[in-house]
């Protein structure tokens, strides 16, 4: 505004918008708005359905790779007795590589499930031993682990691991890979567990392709006891990874049903294939290709489920 002052003219400043009242004068505040952390419901179900964990660690640097070789050598060192009891030396430098690898890519929990397997499948070896050394079907160089031996329980196992490393930007395909790892040692446990309490205490053996009696210890024999054995086993080390947050429970079921049918692959490979071409499929190769299948299987019911 525009008044005279003195016989000339003064613009006057515009008036300033009032201020709020500040709280350090004693005004009253009024309510905040609320910030909940809580996730809604339908989000909350769905993250107790998600394995725990993240997939992989992402890229390994120097100090997280310092860090994995630390760990795992030093359950070597401390379990080295054990380790000679079920693994030859050279084997155990293998078997060394497996554990740096699966660590790496799927942390101590995925580890844990490497340990697991060592330890159920060495106990399993040792199960009526008498028996089998008797009939001589007890295992070559007293049961320890060659490296075609490792390579033959670890091979899919490391290919997952690799792949997971590689991919690890890649959620969904880590958590497929995930479940082809698990997958692969429960096929691989429940191949030795019902080959182990099939040749100690299996009543009746029959060949897989005719089904006619055959001597424990044959290739491509099944029996009821190994048969039952083996699904325990492949079940209770699913549900040890799914407790571990490997995988979630459909993934647990999934490796159920992947070692069941890898095994009888196997089983049929033996009584077919290998028995022509023994000098390329022998068993430690067959091994390979029923943990591969074991591990396929999986992560193809697990792509088509979409889960």
């Amino acid at each position: 505004a525009l008044h005279h002052a003195g016989g000339g003219l003064r613009q006057q400043a515009p008036a300033r918008a009032p201020r709020p009242p500040s709280r350090s004068a004693g005004a009253p505040a009024g309510p905040r708005p609320k910030c909940s952390l809580a996730a809604p419901p339908a989000r909350l179900a769905e993250r107790r359905q998600r394995p725990r964990g993240r997939a992989v660690p992402g890229a390994l640097g120097a100090r997280e790779l310092g860090h994995v070789l630390a760990i795992n050598s030093s359950v070597f060192l401390v379990g080295n007795k054990a380790l000679s009891s079920g693994l030859s030396n050279v084997g155990i430098a293998h078997a060394w590589f497996l554990g740096t690898v699966c660590l790496a890519a799927f942390q101590v929990q995925g580890y844990v499930l490497v340990c697991a397997y060592f330890v159920f499948g060495t106990l399993a070896t040792k199960v009526g031993k008498k028996v089998k050394i008797a009939e001589g079907t007890y295992e070559r160089n007293e049961g320890k682990r060659t490296p075609a031996s490792v390579w033959g329980s670890g091979f899919a196992a490391a290919a997952c691991a690799l792949a997971a490393l590689a991919f690890h930007g890649d959620g969904a395909l880590c958590t497929t890979l995930r479940t082809g790892f698990v997958a692969s040692f429960a096929t691989k446990l429940s191949d030795t567990v019902a080959s182990e309490i099939g040749k100690a205490y299996g009543r009746t053996t029959i060949l897989i392709t005719s089904l006619k009696p055959v001597p424990r210890g044959t290739d491509g024999a099944v029996s009821l006891e190994g048969t039952f054995a083996g699904l325990a086993a492949s079940a209770v080390y699913s549900a040890l990874a799914w407790r571990l947050g490997q995988v979630d429970p459909t993934g647990a079921a999934v490796c159920v049903c992947a070692a069941f049918v890898a095994t009888n692959l196997e089983s049929l490979l033996g009584a077919t294939l290998q028995r022509d071409y023994a000098r390329v499929l022998n068993n430690d190769v067959v091994n390979i290709i029923m943990i591969s299948a074991g591990a396929a299987v999986a992560m193809g019911i697990k792509l088509a489920l979409g889960s």
